[in-house]
């Protein structure tokens, strides 16, 4: 790579950069402010304390409220995709596959792995 393009490289890259510093500048800030509370000699401190501690009561329940409709929601289209009766009889072919490909796998264990190999290309062809 010759010296001109290197450094032409280096200048755009510096271009951006300070274009990107430039528009998060507009943007402003990304992190909030804290907030700074309810000052001491404010009147009815308490009373503005009681009421900012109930609502956020009120925000989590209704947050906990909203999750439980929605995990109930959930189960209704669970139990609406699955059939009971499919399921039950599903489970027992696959118990039964299981057994057998157990019983195959002792059996196959004690023969020769070229005939393995010759028998698992049969089964796919």
């Amino acid at each position: 790579m010759t010296c001109h393009k290197r450094y032409k490289i280096q200048k755009k890259v510096r271009e951006h950069h300070r274009k990107l510093r430039k528009e998060a500048k507009k943007r402003g800030r990304k992190k909030p402010r804290k907030d700074p509370g309810i000052p001491n000699s404010a009147p009815f401190k308490e009373a503005l304390l009681r009421e900012a501690e109930l609502r956020k009561q009120r925000l989590e329940e209704l947050k906990q409220q909203q999750k439980l409709e929605r995990q109930k929601e959930q189960d209704k289209k669970r139990k609406l995709e699955t059939n009971p009766g499919v399921e039950l009889s599903h489970k027992v072919l696959v118990k039964e596959e299981f057994g057998r490909s157990k019983a195959k796998k002792a059996k196959s264990s004690k023969q020769n792995p070229k005939k393995l190999y010759c028998q698992e290309l049969k089964k796919v062809s």
